[in-house]
């Protein structure tokens, strides 16, 4: 009687696994999935603040058209007020139009010109001046410049 051939698979049988991943498998594949969410983390922090200032100056512009909107619809005088860290939009009585708006934490006012200290809408539609103002993430340095004509009662953020 000749003696049984063994598979071909046999000599692999150590290396098959039936039950599911060896754990030096499940290592490897946590190890190459945590160097992904490294670098889009970081990819992901870097962006958010490069956009922080652009939001912030985004809220800026919509402001002073929300003022100028309502010194238009109303034919009343209304103020937008700036500090280091926050706005408001303020009616001619005193009351503020919507809600104060905070700047994030590491935006602030590097520099205002007279225009936007405060920024006055007119009855017409124009601003009482003209004016610009620099906002500054203290972290990244990133500067973004706005600006207001007074003819227009326009603004607008310069690129």
């Amino acid at each position: 009687m000749k003696p049984k051939k063994k598979p071909a698979t046999a000599c692999l049988r150590p290396f098959v696994h039936e039950n599911g991943f060896s754990v030096m498998e499940m290592t490897v594949f946590l190890f190459i999935l945590s160097l992904f969410l490294l670098f889009s983390l970081t990819y992901f922090h870097k962006y958010h603040k490069s956009v922080l200032v652009e939001l912030t100056a985004r809220n800026i512009v919509e402001g002073v058209t929300l003022a100028r909107e309502y010194a238009l619809n109303e034919r009343k005088k209304c103020t937008v007020s700036f500090t280091e860290n926050s706005m408001s939009v303020i009616k001619e009585n005193g009351d503020i139009v919507g809600r104060k708006y905070s700047f994030p934490e590491r935006i602030e006012v590097k520099e205002k010109s007279e225009g936007f200290n405060p920024v006055v809408m007119q009855p017409d539609g124009t601003s009482r001046m003209a004016g610009f103002i620099i906002l500054r993430d203290t972290s990244g340095g990133r500067e973004t410049r706005i600006s207001l004509h007074n003819i227009t009662g326009r603004c607008f953020i310069e690129k």
